[in-house]
């Protein structure tokens, strides 16, 4: 089941349907007395997250025609055309999209529901998603898991590794750990500790071309950079700040992708300090002035953060930042 997306500190507004502002659906005659079904919102939710009939039909396991004939009910219940039908497709409209912000909503209170009030004389059980970056997954959270699912065996975890420090997927995940704080929406927020960036290279290939002395920024050299400069906002700009008259030698949309091709010498490149500081292969470069730090941030739905089992990773998540904090700035190790 699907979540919502967005994040504000505070508790979430009730919402009732029967103030939407409506858009009559022309050449129909409705019942006055027709009310809404809740059944007929599951509808209406699978259309739009897939776009059309096709893949409703199949995540809901009913044919294509109930589909339809359940999203117009609703559309007839509520005096309103949710849907614009394309040729390609089901496009919400503007009354759609408030439907489907206010029936996630809904949703997502009824899974914290059940999540709350299911098992409570057993163990902390279900299934949690966590979606974070490679950064933090790989030599942090990921090695970690083992140890914290034997204190919590009924609990089935996932890690979602995004390559972006930026976006946070909707709905794709209970609980976030990014370099990002969400602007807007149904979120609860909180800094958990600071990333450390340096400009690092390797041996061979400052052997063919130093970057010695104290000249900053650091001119002339081959860089790698990322392929889209959207996912990692910050890095670009330190790149142009830490180096000037520079090549662009190769791009890469990965973290670890960029590690490898620093270490074979490809040029100079931006690294986490918790990964290239342990490297034999790297060097890097004028620390005292090429370095930058990044807030972490742990981002979780407002409607789901009292359910037990997401406290006990929130808590487990913290406690981890927390103890990396030394590494995770640059002055200690894993």
């Amino acid at each position: 089941m699907h979540l919502p997306s967005g994040l504000t500190p505070g508790g979430c507004k009730r919402y009732g349907f029967h103030k939407w502002k409506t858009t009559p659906i022309l050449g129909r005659s409705f019942s006055e007395n027709r009310t809404m079904n809740w059944n007929d919102v599951r509808y209406l939710l699978a259309v739009a997250r897939h776009g059309g009939l096709t893949g409703a039909s199949r995540e809901l396991k009913v044919s294509q025609s109930t589909v339809a004939r359940r999203v117009e009910t609703l559309e007839a219940a509520l005096h309103t055309r949710l849907f614009e039908r394309r040729t390609n497709g089901y496009e919400l409209t503007e009354a759609g999209r408030g439907m489907v912000e206010r029936a996630e909503a809904v949703e997502s209170r009824m899974v914290e529901m059940a999540s709350d009030f299911r098992g409570q004389d057993a163990e902390i059980a279900g299934a949690v998603r966590i979606s974070t970056i490679e950064t933090l997954a790989v030599p942090i959270i990921i090695p970690r898991l083992a140890a914290f699912q034997q204190n919590y065996p009924g609990l089935s975890l996932g890690v979602a590794i995004q390559a972006s420090f930026a976006r946070l997927p909707q709905r794709e995940a209970d609980i976030g750990v990014r370099l990002c704080r969400p602007e807007q929406g149904l979120f609860a927020v909180k800094r958990l500790g600071m990333l450390a960036f340096g400009l690092y290279a390797s041996p061979e290939y400052l052997s063919r071309h130093p970057a010695g002395g104290r000249s900053h920024p650091i001119s002339g050299h081959q860089l790698i950079a990322w392929s889209d400069p959207v996912s990692y906002i910050a890095l670009p700009k330190l790149m142009r700040s830490w180096t000037v008259d520079g090549t662009i030698a190769l791009t890469v949309d990965s973290m670890q992708g960029q590690m490898l091709a620093i270490r074979s010498g490809f040029g100079l490149g931006i690294l986490p300090c918790i990964m290239a500081n342990a490297d034999e292969k790297l060097v890097r470069l004028h620390p005292q002035s090429c370095h930058h730090e990044e807030a972490i941030w742990l981002v979780v739905h407002n409607d789901i953060r009292h359910a037990r089992r997401i406290r006990v990773v929130t808590e487990f998540l913290e406690a981890t930042i927390k103890e990396q904090q030394p590494a995770l700035s640059g002055s200690g190790g894993t």
